[in-house]
């Protein structure tokens, strides 16, 4: 009995691990400034100087954006912010090996 217990525990802790979440985010962007100054707490982020800080803080207000109007469109999936929510298109083609037309390899 005692076995059967625990199974079902166990049983039940899968299904609440697993059951989607229904809340999506959604931020306040008159708030990004705080938000922005948690986000680099959290990741750890470093910048150059102040100017550096601007360019992401403005990266970042843009991937806000970007997941309030995801989670907007999309029924399934949940977007959030990440690691990557301050990255500069600059950094993002850079991060995934994009080139540029003139700086593709030569064969």
């Amino acid at each position: 009995m005692r076995s059967v217990s625990v199974m079902l525990l166990l049983a039940v802790a899968a299904m609440t691990s697993a059951a989607p979440n229904t809340t999506k985010p959604h931020y306040d962007l008159s708030n990004a400034k705080d938000l922005f100054e948690d986000y680099i707490k959290e990741y750890n982020k470093i910048y150059k100087d102040e100017a550096d800080k601007e360019v992401h803080f403005r990266a970042f207000v843009k991937s806000l954006k970007i997941v309030n109007e995801a989670n907007e469109l999309s029924k399934s999936a949940t977007f959030d912010i990440n690691q990557y929510s301050d990255y500069t298109i600059e950094e993002m083609k850079s991060l995934l090996g994009v080139l540029e037309e003139n700086k593709k390899p030569q064969n």
